[in-house]
This record gives structure tokens, C-alpha cells and sequence, in this order.
């Protein structure tokens, strides 16, 4: 090469180290803008949570998968990273737990809400400062001096955020306007992390992956739905402790019940000691009713062409339920209820509920016995209710919040079973007098979808009015009135 040549190329150079390349293409080339960015909106979605569409189980999910990845890439730039990076996995572990814990009955435990709370908020502070020496250092390494963080400022909205929400400010319009505007600002910071560090010339060599990071955070989200709708669907299927039943042997005492009035079908499911404790009966009536949950209508029209008149009525198909009302009335103005229900079709496997209400102010109101029934293979089989209780609740209905006493029981019959159903025998209570006119009501609600993330027992669906506008939900109310009261009336 001649020196006209070498002088042209000088020449060449020292003109384009006068030229800047465009601020876009600036930040194409920034090695920290993928981790960084990663992160930060790791942390905005595992932060929010939207409570519809699943979106809070589906966005924290994409959040930690985010976090991960970023810290995944940035481990081995030096201690603080590899540390944050062992919490990342830390972080994946805890959400896979909580996803079990928000598909199975462990969700309608009790735990110490300002406890858990503490130690998940001090987590989240320890990963923030140790992000920040982690910063801290690249700026050392560097040769720079990190004037400011972010990080500091997310631990610290961090902490009031914890000592807000558990203060008498939480539901105040004032105080969650006030943390959004502060969180917006720290999430702003945060992403300007990268262009800081980029400032500061300092070579960012990603770390080698075996996965790549499209990979893990498919397999991780699939690995998540799989386990969480699994453990959701088997904690839906309730088990039975099933023992076979025989129909008892016809006795002059059950022969005395049935020429009271009392259904021998229904009858054959007391037991001995039942019979024994209501020998004493002085009348019975029963109330029926067939609960349609998938009924066919049919519009009647009538009148002439000027003046019409529609009106519907219903016949069964598919699903439906003989439910019966026994009111069995005592001497000394004592009353006992059956509630009995039977499918007739249907497939009641995946948690249905009950709950029966009346008069909450009668004393000496209790549980004398139950038991669910079903066929299957040619045998008959008899079980305990796997929940089933009567105690004072709070209760959600249109009409608004009151206290009752409902019995509420959740149950489940074994797939490939046929003529399930079941009965509740109750001690309603002592009136106050002999001349009484009482109600009763049986709720039932079916439930068709084997999948209810998060997991809610059917009975207290009942209790909060979830689907009182749903034809999965049925209600059979009946009346009882007295033989004192009728003779009353019919003077």
C-alpha cells in the first residue's frame, strides 16, 4: 500500500469517528436492554393483578418466567447477580406452590395473612437490594460512580405498600391513587437501568443456557397449567368411604311409618335408631317437587289474532332431580325434617352442594343423621357426607347480609355410578307454641365443569348468592303447618 492510499484510509477513519449513529440503533446494540427490560416488566406483572380471565394466575405466571430469564443472562457477572439468580428459582418454586395451594382445599384454609405477607414482602426487599449491589458493582468494575438507583426507591414503596395494605388507609381512594403514582415512577426508573449501564462501557458476555429462554417459558407455563388444572379437577372429584347396603328387614315399627304417610323408598335409608327416635310421631307430610336443570319449554299461545296471549311450561330431559320435603311433627311441639333428593339422570361428580334453611330462631335445632346412596356395578352403596355441618354464617343474598344457620354439605358420587341421591335428617327444632306454620328451603347446586381455579367449596358458593341467576342452581321451598294450627283454622 502506497501512502496515498494509507493517507485516504486515515482520512476515512477520522471522519466516521464523527459520526453518531442513530439513537435507535444505539439501543439495538445496548447489552443490558433485553435483561434489564425482562426484568422490569417481570416485576410490573407479577405486581398487578387483574382478576378476570384468569389473568391473575396467567400474568404473574409470564412475570416470574421474565424475572428468571433476565437474571438468567446476567448470573455470571458477578456474586450479587448469581444471587438474585438462585432467588429467581426461588421465586418459580413459590408460584408453582401457591398455584397448588389456589387449586385444592388448601386455599379455604386460615393462615396468618400479615406473617405470609411479611416474609414474601422481605423476599421481594432482599432481591431489590441485592439488585442494586449488584448494579453497584458493575459500576465499580467499570470505573464509574453510581450517583443514584431506582432499586432503592422500589424497596422503599415496597415497605409502605406492605405497611399500607395491612393499615386502615388500605381501601381509601387517596392512599391507592398515591401508590400508583409513586409505582409508575419506580417502574420508569427501572427501565432506564439499561441506558445507565450502557453509559458506562461496561461488556455485558450473556451467560450459556442449555434452554433457550422461549423454550423454558413455554415448558414452564405448560408445566403450570398441567399441575394446577390436575390437582384442581382430583380436588373437585371428592372420594367417598362407601360401605354396601342392603335394604333393612321390614319390621311392624316401619310398617306403622309407611301407613303414616311416610315414602317406603325413602324409608329403607333410616336406620334402626332413626325409627326408634321418631316412634312417637302424631303426623306426616310430604312435599315434592322435580328440580329440571336442563328443561325443555313450551310456549302455549292463546286468544285471538288481536289479542294473544303466551305463556310457557317446562318438561324434563336430561338432568333432574325428585327432591321430597318430610316435615314429621312430635309431641311435646317438637318437629323433624327429611330432605331428600335423588338424580334422575345427570352426573353429579364434581362437587355438587346443598343447604337447607327455615326458621333460625327455633331452639334446639340439630343434625340427626344422613347419608348419600348411588348404584354401581349391580351393587348398592351407602356413604357418609364428605362435608356436611350446621353452623352460624354470614350470609350474602339479594336481599342483603344476615345471620343463619344453614346446614351446607359438598359432595361427590363415584364416576360410573348410577341413581345417586341423598338425605338429611333433622331436628328442626321446639316451637313455642303448638300453633306454628313453618318454612323450609333445599338449595342444590350442580356443578357440570370439573375445573374452578380458585378453589371454593360448592356450599359456600350457595352462601354468597354466586349463582342464584344460574340454572345449575334449584330451589325446593316448602310449608308445614301444624295439626293444632289446621284444627284452628278449620273451625
Amino acid at each position: 500500500m502506497d501512502k496515498k492510499d494509507s493517507k485516504l484510509d486515515q482520512e476515512i477513519i477520522e471522519n466516521l469517528k464523527e459520526i453518531t449513529p442513530p439513537e435507535n440503533e444505539i439501543s439495538d446494540i445496548n447489552p443490558w436492554k433485553i435483561p434489564i427490560n425482562s426484568i422490569t416488566w417481570g416485576l410490573i406483572l407479577t405486581t398487578i393483578h387483574l382478576n378476570f380471565l384468569y389473568l391473575q394466575y396467567i400474568l404473574p405466571t409470564i412475570g416470574v418466567i421474565l424475572v428468571f430469564i433476565g437474571f438468567r443472562s446476567l448470573r455470571n457477572e458477578n456474586k450479587y447477580f448469581r444471587t438474585i439468580y438462585f432467588a429467581a428459582i426461588v421465586k418459580l418454586v413459590i408460584h408453582l406452590l401457591n398455584i397448588i395451594r389456589v387449586a385444592t382445599p388448601l386455599n379455604i384454609l386460615n393462615y396468618p395473612e400479615p406473617a405470609i405477607g411479611c416474609v414474601l414482602t422481605s423476599f421481594q426487599i432482599f432481591i431489590f437490594l441485592t439488585f442494586h449491589k449488584a448494579l453497584k458493582e458493575v459500576y465499580i468494575n467499570a470505573g464509574k460512580t453510581m450517583d443514584s438507583s431506582p432499586l432503592i426507591g422500589a424497596t422503599l414503596w415496597t415497605v409502605f405498600a406492605f405497611l399500607l395494605a395491612i393499615s386502615p388507609l388500605a381501601e381509601t381512594w387517596l392512599a391507592f391513587i398515591t401508590m400508583i403514582i409513586f409505582y409508575v415512577l419506580i417502574i420508569k426508573s427501572i427501565f432506564s437501568i439499561g441506558e445507565q449501564l450502557d453509559d458506562t462501557g461496561y461488556l455485558l458476555t450473556y451467560a450459556p443456557v442449555k434452554i433457550s429462554d422461549k423454550r423454558f417459558g413455554r415448558i414452564y407455563f405448560a408445566l403450570i397449567m398441567v399441575i394446577g388444572i390436575s390437582f384442581n379437577i382430583s380436588s373437585n372429584h371428592l372420594k367417598l368411604e362407601s360401605k354396601e347396603f342392603s335394604y333393612p328387614n321390614n319390621t311392624q315399627l316401619r310398617e306403622s311409618f309407611i301407613d303414616m304417610g311416610f315414602p317406603e323408598d325413602v324409608l329403607r335409608y333410616l336406620e334402626n335408631s332413626d325409627l326408634e327416635l321418631l316412634k312417637d310421631l302424631v303426623d306426616v307430610q310430604v312435599e315434592n317437587e322435580l328440580l329440571m336443570f336442563d328443561p325443555k319449554e313450551i310456549e302455549h299461545v292463546e286468544g285471538t289474532e288481536n289479542r294473544r296471549m303466551i305463556s310457557y311450561t317446562y318438561e324434563p330431559r336430561n338432568k333432574n332431580i325428585d327432591a321430597r320435603t318430610i316435615f314429621i311433627e312430635m309431641p311435646e311441639k317438637t318437629l323433624y325434617v327429611m330432605q331428600y333428593f335423588k338424580w334422575i339422570g345427570g352426573n353429579p361428580i364434581w362437587q355438587d352442594g346443598i343447604m337447607i334453611t327455615g326458621n333460625h330462631e327455633i331452639e334446639n335445632r340439630a343434625i340427626i343423621s344422613s347419608g348419600l346412596f348411588y348404584s354401581k356395578n349391580g351393587g348398592e352403596y351407602m356413604a357418609d357426607f364428605p362435608y356436611l355441618d350446621m353452623e352460624s354464617v354470614e350470609r350474602h343474598t339479594f336481599f342483603g347480609t344476615h345471620w343463619a344457620e344453614p346446614i351446607r354439605g359438598t359432595f361427590s358420587f363415584p364416576i360410573g355410578s348410577q341413581n345417586q341421591g341423598g338425605y338429611v335428617l333433622y331436628r328442626y327444632g321446639t316451637m313455642l307454641d303448638d300453633r306454628y306454620l313453618i318454612a323450609s328451603l333445599f338449595e342444590y347446586l350442580h356443578q357440570s365443569n370439573p375445573i374452578r381455579i380458585p378453589y371454593t367449596r360448592t356450599e359456600d358458593l350457595i352462601l354468597n348468592g354466586s349463582y342464584s341467576l344460574n340454572n345449575n342452581y334449584k330451589q325446593h321451598y316448602t310449608t308445614y303447618e301444624s295439626i293444632r294450627s289446621r284444627q284452628i283454622t278449620n273451625k
